[in-house]
């Protein structure tokens, strides 16, 4: 017996197989030939924001549409040259680092990092190294604090390696950016107690689930910046914070605001990574785009005291600190070399670009690679 009702024209079915067999090339040649480039999708595990794990592509650059870099993110869900950070320590000598867009280091190939050459800088020791890095970009301080918490110093490092930029003081403070939300921040009141305020748990749009599956969606879908997802309303923390919080304070109240949270985050860093027996160095970049931008001494200025308040800090706490700008500056006055991946870029909030490039990446890693041997941190390497 035959199927009554209408039946489906034959020119529709056409269209639809047509249809199919397009989006399938597209993909194809999205995945294969003409990889999309991308910003590499999300994860919220063990209440840390990460990368989803396994991603491989292109990532976009915001400042040059047509600059691009790999990006490889590991099974534990973060941009590096190792596929994975086994638990299991060998005779190497083991270092991790936690930052924000530094140490996560999407504008180079992940083999041309920090981490990456510095682990080169001290292959020659008995038994090597192992530098594991853990990045997130627009991540604050308050960030590297629960990222050392919960990913780094489980892995029983020897040397914990915080890297940080000029802004990421006063951000522990202050939601902001489109993942701002999902990153922990501090919260102060007036009597000097200090609450740390738990990250919204990440979770992807419909979109952004789409553009993380298929290759020709994150073409399609591309923009340069990333959407913002809605928030979940059972840890909107930031909601209940009191007003004087998100109100702009005088540049004194500002400064001792700054003060108060390098002094906190840092000295919780300390304790943890001694409580796992590991030794804490804070690396703070320099000012290298207002220096190849030519900035007058004031901008100079400026940018550099969240530097020299946070080596004040950290040489009251007994805390290894390197400042990156004087290495950077001599650098530059030698051999003018870039350090940016878009010189004197500015963002949409105003301050010049401070993405590195690889001959940065690779000027820092020196710098580090020194610091350590300085400080008597490599020789004799210590058994666990």
């Amino acid at each position: 017996m035959r199927p009554t009702g209408p039946r489906p024209p034959a020119a529709l079915l056409l269209i639809l197989a047509a249809l199919l067999l397009a989006l399938g090339l597209g993909e194809l040649l999205c995945r294969f030939i003409q990889p999309a480039q991308s910003t590499p999708g999300l994860a919220f595990v063990d209440g840390v924001l990460r990368y989803k794990p396994g991603q491989r592509s292109q990532h976009a650059q915001p400042d040059e549409a047509d600059a691009a870099a790999p990006f490889a993110i590991n099974a534990k869900g973060w941009n590096s040259g190792h596929a994975d950070y086994p638990a299991q320590r060998g005779p190497a000598l083991r270092l991790c680092v936690v930052g924000g867009a530094l140490a996560a280091a999407l504008e180079v190939p992940p083999m041309a990092s920090l981490a990456e050459n510095l682990e080169r800088e001290l292959e020659r020791l008995p038994g090597g190294a192992e530098v594991f890095r853990f990045g997130m970009e627009g991540a604050p301080l308050s960030q590297h604090l629960l990222m050392a918490r919960k990913a780094a110093l489980p892995l029983k490092p020897d040397i914990l390696v915080v890297l940080l930029a000029p802004g990421d003081i006063a951000a522990s403070r202050q939601p902001g950016g489109p993942l701002g939300e999902h990153f922990q921040k501090l919260l102060f009141d007036s009597a000097e107690m200090v609450e740390e305020l738990p990250p919204t748990p990440y979770a992807p749009s419909a979109t952004e689930r789409l553009r993380q599956w298929s290759a020709l969606a994150r073409r399609v879908f591309h923009s340069k910046a990333r959407p913002r997802p809605a928030p979940d309303a059972r840890f909107e923390a930031w909601a209940h914070a009191p007003a004087a919080q998100t109100t702009p304070q005088a540049p004194d109240e500002a400064q001792e605001l700054d003060r108060r949270t390098a002094r906190y985050l840092l000295g919780r860093l300390q304790a943890e990574a001694v409580a796992a027996g590991a030794k804490l160095l804070v690396v703070m970049d320099g000012a290298h785009a207002e220096l190849e931008a030519g900035a007058p001494l004031f901008e100079l200025d400026r940018t550099l005291a969240a530097n020299r308040l946070a080596g004040e800090e950290a040489r009251l706490l007994g805390v290894a600190f390197v400042d990156l700008h004087p290495v950077l500056a001599e650098d530059f006055r030698r051999h003018g070399s870039s350090f940016g991946s878009a010189p004197g870029a500015k963002r949409q909030d105003g301050r010049r670009d401070g993405g590195w490039n690889a001959y940065a990446h690779a000027v820092a890693a020196r710098a580090v690679a020194e610091s350590l041997y300085r400080l008597g941190w490599l020789y004799p390497q210590t058994q666990r």
